[in-house]
This record gives structure tokens, sequence and C-alpha cells, in this order.
């Protein structure tokens, strides 16, 4: 049945293809220059063949071809990157191994506003942000160190994404898209250009589905029994906008105000289990103002956890209190216990501000770039928060600076080096240096570099309080009073050790270019050394006084006892570094021009890694999941793209997917082989590894008229087992259809 499938599917392209092949003879001359696309993700604009990075392009032409409005699932398709997906509507993304459930290590900018959550979890937003599909220019990601220009977190990457302008694209559209899962999607997108001087545009999305029915182990009860968590809302939604007013002073110098917000409900995946996030919100105010030579810009971000909660706890809660026994509630009663007992809030607010000057020296063959930036965090507006202190009481601001050159050595041979300087106030003097030599072909590049970058621990990483018995380990540290310790005894105090910024030191080797007439090759070959990996929490024993000098509670279970002024058994948690990894791979995509209208793009990923000082627990033993690298060592993609079929109204594209079967650990989330189908308290039960699937995926695109689009999309044709995150169901069957009006 599938082969049969697969193989109508291939015969009907393969048809097309002969089709348009005869079509395409008179337009040969056309793939003597493959397309070109310009970026703007390194500082200054320029074409992607002279890039002195690994950048991968998703155009509006890949948007406009795709029928849902989650983006994110358009990163399945490109080399480098490891897509994985924890549900229909949860999507994640990383680079270069190392992943977990809570990663930062990917930078994410829309309109050079850094759109990476203002929560203390310092998380992509991924597709809870307030961009609409509709809106795209294109989305550029920049894969490999570039702290050097970004700053801290663009640590193995940054998505760089760019909405359309109203003067180029103006006009009015509406689009609706419906698919299985009982998946919804409404987006509007008006942009208008007055007169010279003036235009805006204003977009809104309404978005919502039903996750696969799945419900993860929690552990209640002594001894711990797994029972299955309680009331779970399976059904997500997504409402967003934006509204942006231009205004050009001349020609060539513009002011771009700007503002959004979205609100969420979704599931999320965690180190320890699933949270169920409700009223979750986005909002930003932005100004950038833009010259010939000079770039500035200035934006707000705030973000709130709404009433989220999470559903362990909620579960263990209820299980509790709806027992024969003392603590017994009627369901009602429990039900609001558990609510108010697994709650957690928090209020957030970020301000940037940034600065840039460029200018060329075309007699020296020099270019260059210079740059100011400021950064305050204050995570906790609001009471009552998952973090220490009372309101206001944190408050982290960070200075930064970036120097860019550009420098002609000879007709085609550049050397581009950057360096950056960052002072945060809980980590001082960080030095990102970035140089790259640059060899430029007729149709391409060759490029060899070095860089240094660091992921800073999360505000949760350094400031955590979650029910008084743990902390972050930020700032100067905790101080705590160890157990066999006078009470009193001012020496008896001590201080852990306070976390490093995660680092990594990275050469690359890469071409990008067109090596044959109808040719398209990009390669990418990397080794890294990254350290200062932050572990799962540990206890430390004794009873914890303070973080970075904010006064902590300590939970009665925990604090301990007293005995003759001496201090037994009390004990808490936190975070501390560890290790070493040497990562190293090879990213290689060939597009091949069969004609104009007809490509096949192959992509394939390879991935390893070796491990030193590894030992997260400290236990004296490095075990399997202190040298996971968490990401398959293999993994492949083919996409077959024919457009202009039927009199150029049709496009058509099939595509497939193979990731190898690998194991996964995440704190408490673990999917391994040996361990698959056991329970072992406190780790989640164990579905087994993840990846091990091929899946195939078939879209269309039709153009009814000028002003009207269909699409229609379909993932995991087949409904292959689909597991690619721990605590999450085995992603089937997707697809989506939409049409588009626009005018």
């Amino acid at each position: 049945m599938k082969i049969s499938a697969v193989f109508f599917i291939f015969s009907f392209l393969s048809s097309q293809i002969i089709l348009a092949q005869n079509v395409d003879q008179a337009k040969d001359a056309v793939t003597d220059t493959l397309p070109e696309v310009m970026v703007t993700s390194l500082l200054r604009p320029q074409k992607i063949t002279r890039a002195p990075a690994s950048i991968q392009v998703i155009t509006s032409r890949d948007l406009g071809l795709f029928a849902g409005s989650n983006t994110g699932e358009l990163i399945s398709r490109i080399q480098g990157l490891e897509f994985t997906r924890y549900g229909v509507d949860g999507i994640t993304f990383n680079s270069r191994g190392l992943n977990s459930a809570f990663n930062n290590k990917i930078l994410q900018i829309v309109d050079g506003r850094i759109s990476t959550a203002a929560l203390s979890g310092g998380l992509p937003v991924f597709n809870n942000g307030t961009t609409i599909k509709d809106d795209i220019q294109q989305i550029e990601i920049v894969v490999g160190p570039q702290t050097a220009l970004f700053g801290p977190n663009a640590h193995n990457g940054v998505f760089n994404t760019i909405t359309k302008d109203p003067r180029l694209y103006p006009g009015t559209s509406v689009s609706l898209s419906a698919g299985n899962q009982e998946q919804f999607s409404g987006r509007f997108r008006h942009a208008q250009k007055i007169d010279d001087r003036w235009a805006w545009k204003i977009t809104g999305e309404y978005a919502s589905g039903r996750e696969f029915h799945f419900i993860d182990s929690v552990y209640v009860g002594n001894p711990p029994q797994g029972v299955p968590e309680h009331n779970v809302d399976f059904d997500f939604r997504h409402l967003r906008g934006e509204a942006h007013l231009y205004y050009n002073l001349d020609a060539n110098t513009e002011i771009v105000v700007s503002g959004g917000a979205s609100t969420n409900d979704f599931l999320q995946v965690t180190t320890s289990g699933r949270n169920q996030m409700k009223d979750v919100g986005y909002s930003f105010l932005q100004a950038r103002y833009k010259s010939p030579h000079f770039y500035a810009n200035i934006y707000n971000t705030w973000g709130t956890l709404g009433n989220s909660y999470t559903l362990a706890g909620y579960t263990q809660i209820f299980w509790m209190r709806s027992q024969p026994g003392p603590l017994y509630l009627p369901p009602d009663e429990a039900e609001k216990a558990a609510l108010s007992g697994s709650e957690f809030k928090e209020k957030s607010r970020r301000f940037n501000a940034d600065i840039q000057y460029h200018t060329d020296f075309p007699e020296a063959g020099l270019f260059l770039v210079g740059g100011l930036d400021f950064e305050n965090s204050q995570p906790n507006i609001n009471d009552g928060t998952t973090l220490v202190g009372e309101a206001g009481d944190i408050s982290i601001s960070q200075i930064g600076a970036v120097l860019q050159l550009e420098k002609k050595l000879l007709k085609d041979l550049r050397i581009i080096g950057a360096f950056r300087y960052d002072n945060n106030e809980n980590f001082e003097d960080l030095f990102a240096p970035k140089l790259t030599l640059v060899k430029d072909l007729d149709r391409g590049n060759i490029r060899l570099g070095w860089a240094k970058a660091y992921a800073l621990p999360s505000i949760q990483n350094q400031y955590a309080s979650i029910r008084d018995f743990f902390f972050g380990n930020g700032g100067k540290g905790i101080q705590y009073i160890l157990n066999n310790s006078l009470i009193d005894d001012p020496g008896a105090v001590l201080t852990t050790k306070p976390l490093k910024p995660e680092e990594v030191k990275t050469w690359e080797i890469g071409y990008k270019g067109q090596p044959l007439q109808k040719i398209w090759l990009d390669a990418n070959a990397y080794y890294g050394v990254s350290k200062n990996f932050i572990t799962p929490a540990l206890p430390v024993g004794g009873r914890a006084l303070s973080l970075n000098g904010i006064e902590v509670n300590h939970n009665p279970v925990f604090a301990g006892t007293i005995s003759n002024d001496t201090l037994q058994g009390a004990s808490f948690f936190t975070f501390f570094n560890y290790g070493k990894a040497k990562v190293y791979g090879l990213d290689l995509s060939v597009t091949y021009y069969l004609a104009s209208s007809i490509n096949l793009a192959l992509k394939y990923s390879w991935l390893n890694a070796d491990f030193e000082e590894n030992d997260a627990n400290r236990d004296g033993q490095i075990t399997q999941d202190e040298k996971s690298i968490n990401a398959p060592n293999h993994r492949a993609v083919a996409q077959l793209t024919v457009d202009e079929l039927l009199k150029d109204r049709l496009s058509l594209s099939l595509g497939t997917r193979i990731i190898q079967q690998y194991d996964f650990y995440s704190g408490n989330q673990i999917g391994s082989s040996d361990g698959a189908g056991t329970r072992t308290p406190p780790k989640n039960f164990n579905y087994g590894p993840l990846g091990g699937f091929t899946t195939f995926n078939f879209g269309a695109e039709y153009l009814y008229s000028k002003n009207v689009v269909l699409n229609f999309n379909m993932t995991n044709i087949f409904n292959t087992r689909q597991i690619e995150f721990i605590g999450a169901p085995s992603i089937g069957r997707l697809a989506m259809a939409s049409i588009k009006i626009s005018n």
C-alpha cells in the first residue's frame, strides 16, 4: 500500500517533469545562473554566495507554498538544524547536539528585535510570538557560533526573521487554513503606502487545534506509583497581531515604530514533565532608525506566564487530597487545592537598545561595522513568582560592544574579523572573537573560520526558588550553613561556586556555490569544544540563607533540625557547571535543477562527539546519560519540487525525512534503547529511543486566479510511528489546506 502510493505520486510527478522539461528547453539559459538571495543577518546586506558563514534561507516562496501557520515546520527541511516536534503545535529546534527540553542556545531575532522570551526561562518563543506567516519576507538561519556579532546566547545559531515592508508589499490579504486534529488558522494583513513619506501595516491571526491524545506518567505515593496526568487540556490556541508605522525622513532615511502582542494556550514539555500553559502572553514596542551609515534600535519586551501550572504537581496534589485519610478533600476542593499548589506565576520585562555605525573605505578595500548595545532584564515585576525575592528584587543589566572589519586582501580573497565584549552584572568581561578567511569564486565562495561563543545561564538557572528547596545558582552564589555546623557561627557560612556561561570554540570550513551549471552545493564541516554545561539539580547538605544577597526561605521539610545549636539533616538543590565535549560534524546540501522549474534537493547531516570530565551528578562515574549527544548521528532530507504545471498554475512537492534512532536524556525525562519500557522513580516512564523513522510529505499550490491561491500540505503521509521528543506522543499524519485571497 505504502509503496504503491509513493510509486503513484512519483509517476505523476515524473509525467509532469517530462512536460515541464519540454516547456523549459527554451529556458535552459535561466539555469546557467541559479537564483540568488540577499541576506542581512551578518550586520550588512549581501548576496548569500558572498556570506562568510553557513546561512540557510526560508524564502517568501517557501512560505507561500506552506498551507499552515506554524512556520517552524519548515525547519525540518534544513540541514544543520535538529528539528524536533512534541505535538501538533509543539516544535523546537537546535544545532550541533547537546539538546535539552530547556535549550536557550539559539537566538531569535525579528526585524532587529531579540524576540526570545523575556521570561526567566529565556527560551525561544517558537510558535507563540506575534508575527504571522503572511507578513514574513524571509527567515535567515545562521548556523554556528555567532556571539561575536549578536551577543550572548547566539551560541549555536541565529534565526533572523524579516517582515514585509508595506511600501514593497502593499495590499490586503485574508487567509484561512484548516486540517485534521481540529487545526484552524485565520490570518489578516493590510499594508498601505500613503505617500512618499508614510506607510503602515497591520496583521492578525487566530489559530487553534487539538494535540494528539497522550497522557504522560506521574509518580505519587510512597512507595512511588505511576498515575496518568490528571485532567489534561489538549486544546491549543494562539491569538496574535502587530501594527507598524513607517516614515521616510528622506529617500535613504527611515523611522519605523512597531508594536505587537500574543496570548497562547498550549502543552509544554520540560525536563521534569509537562506544563499546562494557560494565557501565556508576549508583547513588544519598538522604534528603529535607519540611514546609509547609522542604525538605532530601541524596544521593550514583556512576558507573562498567565495561569500556567505543572501537570506533575497538579496531578500529585489532586491524588493526595482525593485519597481517603486526614488530607482528604471533596473533588471540587481537591481541584482548587491542586491548581493553587501547582501554578507558577511570572510577569517579566526586558529593555534593549543598540546603535550601529557602518562605512566603506573603497580605496583601502575595507568595510567597518561598530556597535554598542544595552539590555536590562526584570523577570519578577510581580510577587509570588518561582524566583527569589519580592517584586523588583531582580534587575540585571548588560552592556556590549562589537567591532567587525572586512578587508579585501586580493581580488578574490577577504578576511573578516569581529570582536565582541560583554559585561553582564553577573558575568563580567566576556570576550567573543570571530575570524573568517573567504576565497570568492565566480559563483560562490570557500571559507575557513574560527569563533568563540557563549550562552548565559538563564535567569531561572540563576534565581530560581521552587518550593523553597530548589534554588538557582547565579550572581555571587548561594550562602548556606553546612550540616554539623554551629547555627550562629559566621565561619560556618559557605558559598556555592556560581554558574559560569557555557562556552564553545569552533573551527569551520565550508563551500557554498555553483560548481556545475545546474547544481547548487552547500557543504560545511566543523569541530568545536564546548564546556561548562549545567548539571541537573543536585543536592547540597545544608540550609540556604541567601542567593546573590537576596534572602531566601527554606522549606520546613528540608530545613533540618538544630540540636545543641548544631544544624543537622538540612538540604537543598541547585545547579553547577561540569564537563567538556568535542563536537564535530558535516552538513551537506545538493540541489539539482533539472530545469528552471524542477529541482531536487538532497540534504544530509552527520554529527558526533567525544566527552571529557562529564560526571554531571558527581558520583564518581560517567554514565551513558552523561555522555549522550542528544541528537541523531545521521539525518537526511530529500525534496522534489515541480513548478509551472497546468499553464504555470500548479506547483507540487514530494519529500522524505530520515532520522536515525538515538537516545535522549533531559533531566528526569529519558528515552533510551536500554531502558525502554522501564520506570525508575523519579525518572519518567521510558518510552524508548527517539527517531528511527522515515516519513514522507507532500505539498501542492494552485493559483486559482490572480487573487486566489489554494494550498495543501501533508506530513507523515503513511502515519509512521514518529516519536521526536521525550514525554511526548507519536506525531501522526497531519494535513492542512488553505485559501488566500488578496488584492
